[in-house]
């Protein structure tokens, strides 16, 4: 467990890259949760890449952080159905709440830092986002170990 946990901190302070573009399963989950056609959402994200004026910038980022929330959700039941035990379950349960809330926390004192009241949506769901993909990744992890020292 000490080593996958270190080899997702490292992961995750790698230099950015280039994001894969949305499937079009997230697409129409992403448009489905947020109320909006499939075309609306490939549009916010892909004409201006989340840089740009601030509301187009804001909009991009409120439907990376959709996909990201579904695609956590999706690591999430599937490292749920993994776990044998009840009480396992219900452990793993209480620890992703704890982390929903403990991201809420973090990413609004992040926002808040910034300096600028306008741009403190953009900045609380850029936060939200990464700490959200980084979750991905640990919860990914737990759902393919594939022993019981995980």
């Amino acid at each position: 467990m000490k080593t996958m946990l270190l080899l997702l901190a490292l992961l995750s302070a790698t230099p950015a890259r280039a994001e894969a573009p949305m499937n079009q399963w997230l697409v129409s989950a992403v448009a489905k949760e947020m109320g909006r056609t499939p075309s609306q959402i490939r549009k916010s994200v892909t004409e201006n890449n989340c840089e740009g004026r601030l509301g187009a910038t804001e909009e991009c980022l409120s439907v990376k952080l959709a996909a990201r929330e579904i695609q956590m959700r999706t690591q999430y039941a599937r490292a749920q159905k993994r776990l044998p035990e009840a009480r396992d379950r219900d452990k793993l349960s209480r620890a992703q709440q704890a982390w929903i809330i403990f991201r809420g926390a973090s990413c609004e004192y992040e926002a808040t830092t910034t300096g600028e009241a306008r741009s403190y949506g953009v900045e609380e769901r850029a936060c939200q986002s990464s700490m959200t993909e980084t979750r991905i990744k640990t919860l990914r992890a737990y759902a393919e170990c594939g022993n019981d020292n995980c």
